[in-house]
């Protein structure tokens, strides 16, 4: 069940209704209700897996707890070590044997590999990441293990959050079940309005914008120039737009039920620095990665080299959750490397102008922020390429064909747009939708960097416009559903 879809708003609809009616005691009865319902869409057998691994985690958790020593890393190990080898199986052991066989070969040594046949389960890199979050804390003593399963089954499956995220912390989603909530119309009327602002950024952005995208991607030899680069354009859009789209949605879900889901978004295209980026896009994963991969490692407390080390490990292995590609690889590891050169690019500035390096405030202000947001867009633009590739060839040729015919700028803009199909008609909604996308998130930036939200300026403004604005979103989503009907794209995220 996608959450572009009919059967998802009346899904919705009869939980948001069904859970503040029954006593507040069930209220998450009604919610594991919810969630096993919703994931049994995608196969009993993921949902069989997903049962076990709750089951497993939970058990190892209890029983952790109680012990110490020995039995409580056995407690904590084997639990962990089933998650993770589940993750590990369904998504890289294909990957695992084409590296082992291609390995051999250059040696002269045959080698075939088996091939797994078995389609990873929608949202297991997400829920895997959630338990052995839970576990990890409650090992450390830092979280109580839970004692209601329900509760934590709750926790794992979350309907809103299962197949693409977020990746909920278990402490604040705890204490979010334990509170009684109140409904209240302000927080519901806001929580709709976000799922608004995703199913605009989905529907109307990313799913227009993917046509486009695909078409070029999928057989990048048979176009150059302005084609590719309009493609890696809009594929920059069509990411941002989808995934946030989703989270967008995810989070207004949850408000729905009266949850505050994990902010996963928070403009990233304004990002001044790639490291700023990473503190704004995709949130939840990559504070994960910070708490559990890189902190551990010495995090930036350790020397230059180290520090390098411990980020490129990080960043490959974050390609590497993306996907079983080397083009994943390609990505994660192009992050951690600008990354990187930023953090001594800037302590060698900072030593030369004998400033401290741990002040950055120039970079809040003036050209020197508006050149590092365009950097970090043509960055980001560029290292898309190589996550949306199928191979790092086809990235390579995307990156040096882009440029052939720019010496007539006219006729390269006008023939690269012609080739993959972008009439003026065309290209005038394309303009509108994404600058009426650019404007909102703009909006909601110097809103959220002045204390407040896109919404709390919405209701400043007159009536008459704050009417126009809705009629203008209500009539773009009708036209969509009238050239598309109830047929829905799935979210980029779903493959990972």
């Amino acid at each position: 069940m996608l959450f572009n879809s009919l059967s998802f708003a009346v899904f919705m609809t009869v939980v948001f209704l069904i859970y503040w009616l029954v006593p507040v005691k069930y209220r998450y009865m009604v919610v594991l209700a919810a969630n096993c319902y919703f994931y049994l869409g995608f196969g009993v057998g993921s949902f069989l897996l997903l049962c076990a691994v709750s089951v497993v985690t939970y058990i190892g958790a209890f029983f952790m707890e109680k012990s110490d020593g020995g039995l409580r890393k056995i407690c904590f190990g084997v639990p962990f070590a089933v998650s993770l080898g589940l993750l590990l199986v369904f998504k890289y052991f294909n990957f695992a044997g084409q590296i082992l066989s291609d390995t051999l070969g250059i040696f002269g040594i045959g080698f075939t590999p088996a091939v797994l046949k078995i389609a990873a389960p929608i949202g297991i890199s997400f829920y895997t990441f959630k338990v052995i979050s839970y576990m990890v804390e409650v090992y450390r003593g830092k979280l109580p293990a839970q004692r209601n399963f329900a509760k934590y089954a709750v926790y794992v499956s979350f309907f809103p959050q299962i197949a693409s995220g977020p990746i909920e912390r278990p402490a604040p989603f705890f204490a979010g079940l334990e509170r009684e909530n109140v409904f209240s119309y302000d927080k519901a009327s806001n929580a709709v309005k976000l799922m608004a602002v995703g199913f605009f950024k989905k529907m109307i952005v990313a799913d227009l914008l993917s046509g486009y995208v695909t078409k070029v991607f999928s057989n990048v030899n048979a176009y150059d120039g302005f084609a590719l680069m309009a493609a890696a354009f809009l594929f920059s859009i069509q990411i941002y737009c989808d995934f946030a789209g989703y989270s967008d949605i995810a989070n207004g879900a949850a408000q729905l039920l009266g949850y505050d889901g994990a902010r996963n978004f928070e403009y990233p295209y304004f990002s001044s620095s790639v490291k700023e980026f990473w503190g704004r896009w995709h949130i939840s994963l990559s504070t994960w990665f910070r708490d559990y991969i890189y902190i551990p490692l010495g995090g930036s407390r350790v020397g230059s080299l180290r520090y390098a080390c411990n980020i490129m490990i990080t960043f490959i292995v974050s390609g590497l959750w993306h996907g079983a590609n080397l083009t994943f690889i390609v990505w994660g590891a192009l992050h951690g490397a600008v990354q990187v050169f930023e953090t001594f690019a800037h302590n060698a500035w900072a030593k030369l102008h004998g400033r401290d390096p741990k002040d950055k405030s120039y970079r809040k202000k003036g050209v020197a922020r508006i050149a590092g947001i365009v950097f970090v867009f043509i960055f980001a633009t560029v290292a898309w390429v190589f996550f949306e590739a199928g191979s790092v060839g086809d990235a390579m040729y995307v990156l040096t064909n882009m440029w052939h015919g720019i010496t007539s700028p006219a006729a390269y803009v006008k023939g690269g747009l012609q080739s993959i199909g972008i009439n003026s008609g065309m290209m005038l909604h394309l303009v509108l939708v994404i600058g009426m996308m650019f404007a909102y998130d703009l909006t909601a930036y110097i809103a959220a960097e002045h204390g407040g939200s896109a919404f709390t300026w919405l209701k400043r403004l007159p009536k008459p416009v704050r009417w126009i604005i809705y009629i203008l979103v209500v009539d773009l989503m009708v036209i969509w559903f009238m050239q598309y009907g109830a047929d829905s794209s799935s979210f980029v995220y779903f493959e990972f």
